[in-house]
């Protein structure tokens, strides 16, 4: 199938038309092209946008076959979807035999051309992700291509590269300090100045930002520096990209200091911390519990980030001293901790307008002693913390709509973004909630892959046990085999959320941080076989099933290999995240038949009659296979 049309005849001569095969040749030809060059002996040190590997110019090759490939395929699929339709209309007026046959016929083809659909859909958003991969592979490869070279000449070129890519003027200057050639290449934006003195050695780097009538924090020189030291030169040139990108709006964005409402909201989010500390005794695991999660700005890019979520077994790693550090916000390899989740603040377009802090207005958040002198368009408002039901937090506010006035300035199309890093997979009632929770009104507002019918979606269970039905998990001296049944519950996943306030963030974390243990504890019963598993007789065989009309339920049978005894629990994660359990013998269902428990109602299941000891063994472990062990050895 074509997919381009042909010129106009006499503007030039006919070219055969480009085919779908054209395009996934093209696309596989720009893979090659990296890989030979990435294979060579001269490395990734010719991929610059100055040639002869023109990254610039491969970029864009890339993205238009990708566009053209998508256009090609949404065609077709439209117009054959069109000339079914038309036979099934021309059946409705004329029901004759042969008709008829046809179009049974045509509704098993449009069922399968329905399939096509996804498979279309699917196939554009992995070759987008592809094309997001590949320049960033290519990215990582520069950057240890400078670190293998160990050459200041070539770091120096490299950095007057990534500041003409981006707009950026730049100096360089070379000085000798205690015998030692230093090097500094200056970075400069409207009101950002980054200085950079590259020595003959990684430490005698030292990185500086300098922004005009405005005291950024130091925490972000250390974290460039740190890149560079460590040979991160892709993920350097990603934060002078963040810096670049601020320092531009609020050129074009004026009176409205970006730089400034990015502090702000880092300063908001420590305010909210010190408070949420302050009612919970200090305790800073329980903040990341049950409060707004702990906020540890510039430990990942150019701006706040939020640690949400922390497994099980790494919170119960720690020691005191790290959870002291990560409070203090001095544990720098926090980031580093695996398997934990974040959430990294920035701003969008939007297509809605935002009131904006001015300069003299610090944060959005205060605390009851604190007001500040000139708040402009703000009002305090008062609002409770959803989960700390001794706090109250008072939030600088406005009305929704524009004011005449000259604060009108601060009023532009712009919104804050919180980038869940990584996506989280969600069922539809977390995805509902954070749409309510934000004033969203369109699920594509939080996540890419959205699909246009609940049906299109895939299920939870597939995305976060990756089609995994049965594993075989040890546990001690015990062999359990874990069965899933049919998965139920569809899922999106959450990529992005924007927020129209700072006060939002608070009932945001609640919401993905139960989703997040929820999967932590779904996730679980997929395991990895030892080697002399096969050896060990299986102790136990788990059922578990889940619910679609109450997504954050799992429901297990148990049975006892050695003694024959069955067990049924029932496990559920409440609003404040907290697993909870309860046993088939408390929910009044018999041994023989303890499929039963399915049928008991959501609301029967509260706080109050669950097994304390057993909830308290699922909160600690969130795993189900140690949840089963607790029960046999109990």
């Amino acid at each position: 199938m074509s997919t381009s049309n042909p010129p106009a005849p006499g503007t030039e001569p006919l070219r055969p038309p480009r085919t779908i095969s054209d395009e996934f040749r093209t696309l596989q030809s720009t893979v090659d092209l990296f890989q030979r060059q990435l294979d060579s002996p001269s490395g990734t040190i010719n991929l610059h946008p100055f040639g002869p590997v023109n990254t610039a110019q491969t970029h864009t090759t890339f993205v238009q076959s990708c566009n053209r490939l998508r256009s090609s395929l949404l065609a077709y699929r439209d117009t054959t979807l069109a000339s079914w339709g038309q036979l099934l209309a021309a059946f409705m007026q004329h029901p004759d035999t042969h008709t008829a046959i046809a179009s049974k016929r045509a509704r098993v083809a449009v069922q399968e051309l329905g399939e096509m659909h996804k498979v279309t859909d699917a196939l554009y958003e992995d070759i987008s992700g592809c094309q997001k991969i590949l320049f960033d592979a290519a990215g990582d490869a520069i950057s240890r291509t400078v670190v293998g070279a160990k050459s200041p000449t070539l770091l120096a070129e490299r950095l007057r590269a990534c500041a003409k890519r981006l707009g950026l003027a730049h100096y360089t200057d070379v000085q000798r300090r205690d015998d030692i050639e230093i090097t500094t290449v200056t970075l400069a934006g409207g009101i950002s100045v980054i200085d950079v003195d590259i020595g003959p050695r990684w430490d005698h780097m030292h990185v500086k930002i300098s922004v005009s009538d405005v005291t950024h924090d130091s925490r972000i020189d250390s974290l460039m520096l740190k890149r560079l030291q460590t040979g991160d030169i892709h993920g350097f040139e990603t934060m002078v990209e963040e810096l670049a990108q601020l320092d531009r709006l609020t050129q074009t964005k004026s009176p409205v200091n970006f730089i400034h409402n990015t502090f702000a909201v880092a300063t908001t989010l420590a305010e909210i911390q010190k408070q949420e500390l302050e009612a919970l005794d200090g305790d800073i695991m329980r903040v990341l519990k049950c409060g707004s999660g702990v906020v540890l700005p510039y430990v990942r890019h150019v701006g706040p980030s939020t640690l949400y979520f922390m497994p099980a077994v790494v919170q119960h790693g720690l020691s005191d001293e790290d959870w002291a550090r990560i409070k203090s916000n001095t544990m720098h390899e926090v980031t580093q901790l695996p398997g934990c989740l974040w959430l990294d603040f920035a701003w969008e377009l939007s297509n809605k307008q935002h009131c904006f802090l001015s300069e003299q207005v610090e944060q959005y958040c205060v605390s009851a002693d604190h007001m500040a002198d000139d708040s402009g368009p703000f009002s305090v408002v008062s609002h409770q913390h959803p989960l700390i039901h001794n706090l109250e937090l008072q939030f600088l506010e406005t009305s929704d709509s524009k004011p005449q006035d000259q604060n009108a300035d601060y009023w532009i199309p712009y919104t804050l973004v919180a980038r869940v890093s990584p996506a989280l997979p969600s069922c539809a009632l977390t995805v509902r909630a954070v749409m309510a929770a934000t004033g969203q009104s369109d699920a594509s507002s939080v996540s890419q892959d959205s699909p246009r019918l609940l049906e299109d979606a895939p299920t939870l269970e597939r995305l976060v046990c990756a089609n995994t039905a049965r594993t075989v998990h040890n546990v001690g001296p015990t062999k359990m085999q874990i069965n899933m049944e049919a998965p139920q519950i569809r899922a999106w996943s959450i990529c992005r959320v924007p927020i129209a306030h700072v006060r939002e963030i608070v009932e945001v974390v609640s919401l993905l941080r139960r989703q997040a243990v929820f999967n932590e504890l779904l996730g679980s019963c997929v395991g990895i076989t030892t080697v002399d598993s096969e050896s060990m007789e299986t102790g136990a065989s788990v059922t578990v099933k889940t619910f679609a009309n109450d997504p954050f339920r799992i429901d297990m049978y148990v049975q006892a290999e050695q003694t024959g005894v069955s067990m049924g629990v029932v496990l559920r994660v409440s609003e404040d995240s907290c697993i909870l359990a309860w046993t088939h013998q408390a929910l009044g269902v018999s041994d023989s038949d303890l499929t039963d428990m399915s049928n008991i109602p959501a609301a029967s299941l509260t706080k109050a009659t669950s097994h304390a000891v057993l909830s308290k063994a699922a909160a600690i472990s969130s795993s189900i296979p140690i949840i089963v062990h607790w029960l046999l050895t109990h």
